[in-house]
């Protein structure tokens, strides 16, 4: 590429996601393509970016069926989710709950940084036992657009390992 071509080619891009709602309706719709991988459950389908606080986004699912959440690889999680398997009745309806969030705490065409915190929370019924839940957090600072778009998936797949 000649330096005319990638001077056209980053002018193009800086039109198409140049201002800062473009660039969340980029990383609303990435993450529901996420949602849709990692955080569907048999209950909770089609879901979508929502705020849950003031420049905290993303989406919240509960699974069911503990033979389903006992896909899930983690040892810690997996460890955590057997032990509400025995100590709930099936009666009680216990639910594993699956958590994906972006804290935007900067985010423009030049420069921003977002931190993904993904979760699997077995703390049934009120979800609030520190110690019952495993999180991952990852950060992602970008320095201009390129990467930005290049980058975000790669870090919502790093988040999103837990669900594995």
């Amino acid at each position: 590429m000649t330096d005319k071509q990638i001077q056209e080619w980053q002018e193009k891009v800086r039109q198409s996601y140049g201002d800062e709602s473009k660039l969340f309706e980029y990383l609303f719709e990435t993450m529901d393509n996420f949602y849709y991988r990692y955080l569907e459950t048999t209950t909770d389908k089609n879901l979508k970016t929502v705020p849950l606080a003031p420049h905290l986004w993303g989406a919240r699912s509960s699974e069911g069926s503990m033979v389903d959440a006992l896909k899930i690889e983690n040892t810690a999680a997996k460890k955590g989710i057997i032990e509400l398997a025995k100590s709930v009745p099936k009666a009680e309806g216990p639910r594993v709950q699956y958590e994906l969030m972006a804290d935007v705490e900067e985010l423009t065409p030049d420069h921003g940084e977002i931190i993904f915190v993904s979760s699997i929370n077995w703390g049934f019924p009120d979800f609030e036992d520190q110690s019952k839940q495993f999180k991952k957090t990852v950060t992602f600072k970008y320095q201009d657009l390129a990467q930005f778009r290049k980058e975000l998936a790669l870090k919502l797949e790093e988040a999103c390992s837990i669900f594995l």
